[in-house]
């Protein structure tokens, strides 16, 4: 967690920043098989509901340019694609 602090009459003062997250609610489901690629897909779920801002957009391309370098892993005939298009696929 982020404060701003400041000296007032000597004195320091600090004011937390409120996260977006609660990290006592955060529960990762199992199995947790791939961490880095979990955490990646997190990060851009978590972009795409945030106001538009550099941020956003920055956590996104990161995220998004992990996922496709993991897509370029696979073996073939394995296929990564978001629910949207799988389910349309079926």
């Amino acid at each position: 967690m982020y404060e701003f602090c400041i000296n007032i009459g000597g004195t320091r003062h600090c004011f937390p920043i409120p996260s977006l997250i609660d990290p006592e609610a955060i529960h990762i489901p199992k199995p947790h098989n791939y961490p880095p690629f979990e955490l990646a897909i997190t990060v851009l779920q978590l972009a795409q509901v945030l106001p538009p801002s550099e941020l956003s957009k920055e956590l996104s391309e990161v995220a998004t340019k992990f996922i496709k370098n993991v897509q370029k892993g696979l073996p073939q005939g394995v296929e990564l694609v978001q629910e949207k298009t799988a389910s349309k696929a079926a």
